[in-house]
């Protein structure tokens, strides 16, 4: 008898719970990846996915035995009947039902229907039992589908010998990186608001003309450190990619990677410490499985319910729990891609011998919180990853990701000043680039796109790409049209390292190919060739100065709307504006006390709220002012009504240790200026 029940469990289990859940995991390898599972806590997921919630039902079952037969036999069709809730929940979002009603109703209809069934009908008990080999089937889908990730390999023998062995090489790949934010209005890059990357142009060379093979990172990180036009199928395993940047220099010179998202390089190349990716840890997989339950809620409950559930929505690969892994390293550890890039200088400047050492870090990726200075912004309920309709909440948007921008500008000084006082600055290969951009245009996806605006296309293909190559001392710009496929046989040719081994790219040190055909793929599979010059990114560079000026230093993004002289400048004393019955911020606590130290917590970035006793005029800004001098702009009062939620991005450089006091001005079209007071 407790060998048939746990079969019926078993059986209705693999149907409500584990197919939904494995099937998407199945499809979407890169979540472990991101994760940074080891094989044995894939395979301790997958176990538990596949029998816990059956064996958690047959413990419960044979508890209820104890207070009689009727007890159990009632808790034995309760639990029959909530698996077949889930089960018409998961039928329903397989039909596509995304009703409230409709998808509550069919799992309604399955609570009853299948416990009144398997309580009346032998047949039917006996065939929830044979259903009960569905487990086998799901468990060894997944198995087959999960292969990278639960084999581990060193990847293939390489036949490199390293001709130069006083060049080191340092290969920094950046996320979520667009080159038109680094532009100033002269087309160059904006030395005023980001010195570090000026200072590494005037000493490398710019290839303006550079672009990303694909749109997501789990593509496009691979084809970079592969020079292999990536593929569809798969994800970024070195089963995939077996013959990239680690396993070629392998055994021909000291070879190093920091990779948040893919696993290219095999463990006896890339040293895990413990608690990496090759060991077991309880909070890793925990934490894991509580996202697994997120996932499944999101894909299985009706609407009325998901509303309950942590959103996964998101915009890698289709499946937003990878961008939830994005999530958690910043959310955990806001400084931990900054901490990475650093962490791959130090190795670089204190090796006694020429090394290879790549890092891949999330910079500036959403979530967008992190100031120039590196100090952090509380996460915002107003900014998402997905571009909204108002273009004020796209100015936000913007705003914030200009100063993780800054942060990561900061990054590159600190790289070039470590380099040099090392010593290794003229003996290193630098090559600077980004896995590919983003885009805020209204309404339009961030990197999603179907090649039908230029504009997006240019914003999430067109990237920052730089080459110091050793010894080099001028500045050069080249418009010679080269894609990130590119910059591995150039590492191949500048090391003078000989192979037998074949790429997709052409090394940039010689003649620029006349005639190239850059096709371009995207993670849904269509593809696009890539045919204008840096001449795209100029003109999207000119738009987005006027969401937000490129004129002034990092804390001049702050400057924004009819307003922005005004920011930095003290507000004197004005008449009070009776429209404003008050006006709170969630932020208010942090202004008591702000830190100044690395890695503290500021309102530099605030969310609140402004109760109206009367609308107001098109074209009402409000002033945040820091301590009496104008520290940001409030754009949702422009023809606002009763009450109104608003963002608004402050220069953080007026938040010094310290109490500071904050308050509110409004001012009207015609630039006159009203006091609304301090925040309640």
């Amino acid at each position: 008898m407790f060998r048939r029940h746990l079969l019926t469990y078993l059986a209705l289990s693999t149907m409500a719970i584990a197919q939904p859940l494995l099937d998407l995991y199945g499809k979407n390898t890169t979540v472990f990846s991101a994760g940074k599972l080891s094989p044995l806590e894939v395979s301790v997921f997958l176990l538990l996915v596949g029998f816990a919630p059956s064996l958690v039902c047959v413990g419960l079952d044979r508890f209820s035995a104890l207070f009689g037969p009727k007890v159990n036999e009632a808790m034995r069709l309760c639990l029959v009947s909530g698996l077949s809730l889930l089960l018409g929940l998961a039928v329903a979002r397989w039909l596509d039902v995304n009703r409230n009603i409709p998808s509550i109703a069919m799992g309604v209809l399955f609570a009853f229907v299948v416990p009144f069934a398997f309580d009346r009908s032998k047949p039917v008990r006996e065939w929830s039992r044979w259903l009960s080999l569905l487990a086998v089937a799901v468990l060894g889908s997944a198995v087959i589908a999960l292969q990278p990730v639960l084999l581990e390999s060193d990847g293939p023998q390489s036949d490199a010998v390293v001709g130069n062995k006083d060049v080191s090489v340092l290969q920094v790949v950046f996320d979520e990186f667009p080159l038109y934010s680094l532009l100033g209005g002269d087309g160059e890059i904006n030395a005023t608001r980001f010195p570090g990357f000026a200072e590494l142009a005037q000493g490398a060379t710019w290839y303006r003309n550079a672009v990303s093979a694909s749109n997501f990172t789990h593509q496009a990180v691979p084809a970079i450190l592969a020079s292999q036009t990536p593929g569809q199928v798969g994800g970024p395993f070195l089963s995939q990619y077996p013959k990239n940047i680690f396993t070629l220099f392998a055994g021909a010179t000291s070879v190093g990677g920091i990779e948040p998202v893919t696993s290219l390089c095999p463990n006896s190349v890339c040293e895990r410490k413990v608690g990496g990716a090759t060991s077991f840890s309880v909070t890793r997989l925990k934490t894991f499985l509580r996202d697994a339950a997120y996932v499944y809620g999101q894909r299985v409950f009706p609407p009325v319910m998901r509303k309950y559930v942590p959103s996964i929505e998101g915009t890698w690969g289709g499946f937003g729990a990878v961008a939830n892994e994005f999530k958690n390293q910043l959310v955990m550890g806001a400084l931990s891609q900054v901490d990475a890039i650093e962490q791959a200088v130090q190795i670089i400047s204190e090796s006694k011998s020429p090394r290879v050492q790549v890092v891949h870090a999330l910079l500036p990726h959403a979530p967008w919180r992190i100031t120039p200075d590196f100090r952090v912004d509380q996460l915002s309920p107003t900014i998402s990853t997905q571009n909204p309709d108002s273009e004020e909440v796209i100015r936000d948007m913007y705003q914030t990701f200009l100063y993780q921008v800054g942060a990561a500008d900061r990054v590159m000084q600190n790289l070039i000043s470590s380099l040099k006082a090392s010593g290794k600055w003229d003996s290193t290969m630098l090559v600077v680039t980004a896995d590919h951009g983003i885009s805020f245009i209204p309404t339009m996806p961030q990197r999603n796109t179907d090649f039908t605006d230029s504009g997006q296309v240019a914003d999430i293909y067109r990237i920052p790409t730089f080459i110091k190559y050793p010894n080099q001392k001028a500045a050069i710009s080249d418009d010679c049209a080269i894609t990130n496929l590119d910059l591995f046989p150039t590492i191949i040719e500048v090391t003078r390292t000989k192979t037998s081994w074949t790429f997709a790219g052409t090394s940039l040190t010689r003649d620029c190919p006349t005639e190239r055909i850059r096709r371009v793929v995207s993670a849904t599979g269509q593809t696009f060739v890539m045919e204008g010059g840096f001449e795209e990114t100029r003109s999207r560079a000119a738009h987005y100065a006027q969401i937000v000026s490129n004129v002034g230093p990092i804390e001049k993004v702050a400057a924004v709307g009819e307003s922005a002289s005004l920011i930095g400048t003290r507000i004197g004393q004005r008449a009070a504006d009776a429209r404003i019955t008050e006006w709170t911020i969630k932020q208010k606590r942090l202004f008591t006390n702000v830190s100044g130290k690395r890695g503290a917590t500021i309102p530099a970035l605030i969310t609140g709220k402004i109760t109206l006793s009367q609308p107001l005029e098109g074209g009402t800004e409000g002033i945040i002012v820091v301590d009496g001098i104008a520290a940001g702009v409030i754009g949702e009062l422009s023809g606002a009504r009763s009450i109104v939620e608003f963002t608004a991005v402050l220069d953080y450089t007026l938040l010094t240790p310290g109490p500071h006091t904050i308050e509110l001005f409004i001012r009207n079209p015609e630039g006159i200026i009203t006091f609304a007071g301090a925040p309640s």
